[in-house]
């Protein structure tokens, strides 16, 4: 895997922002998305920034946790929103119809899908997000399967 971005944050908005800028600038339709950290690191913050990018409130986006998986229509392409912290094996990841998104023409950003990182071909992102401090983070991007 390759890195393609590291950012520093000092605050949610900033997270927010460099969500926005990861769409903008790297991330297209179809895409893989995998975001890790540890609980309250940020992922759903990112992925609302990702939303914005794509004309989606961010009111809109809110943890799947207990969803699982959550679909926005944006443009110009829609957002598909999952969660993987509470699926045990792979065989969950099928029966909710993963495979399925990944046909569709739209991102799809997982959080805890480094759970089953060895079950995904590439090309896919791998967004890794590190509490440093309170308010802070560091975001680590990272690209397997060629050039972005």
């Amino acid at each position: 895997m390759d890195q393609v971005a590291l950012w520093e944050t000092k605050s949610e908005e900033e997270t927010k922002r460099r969500g926005k800028d990861f769409v903008v600038s790297l991330c297209k339709a179809p895409s893989l998305v995998l975001l890790e950290g540890e609980l309250g690191a940020g992922k759903t913050v990112f992925v609302k920034g990702m939303a914005k990018a794509l004309g989606i409130s961010e009111e809109q986006v809110r943890s799947p946790t207990f969803g699982l998986i959550h679909e926005y229509l944006g443009d110009p392409f829609p957002l598909y929103h999952m969660d993987f912290y509470r699926l045990g094996d792979w065989g969950e990841v099928v029966d909710l119809g993963f495979e399925e998104y990944l046909e569709r023409d739209g991102i799809i950003a997982i959080e805890w899908g480094g759970k089953f990182l060895s079950f995904f071909s590439p090309p896919f992102f791998v967004v890794h997000i590190v509490v440093t401090g309170e308010q802070t983070r560091r975001i680590e991007v990272s690209f397997a399967g060629g050039k972005v």
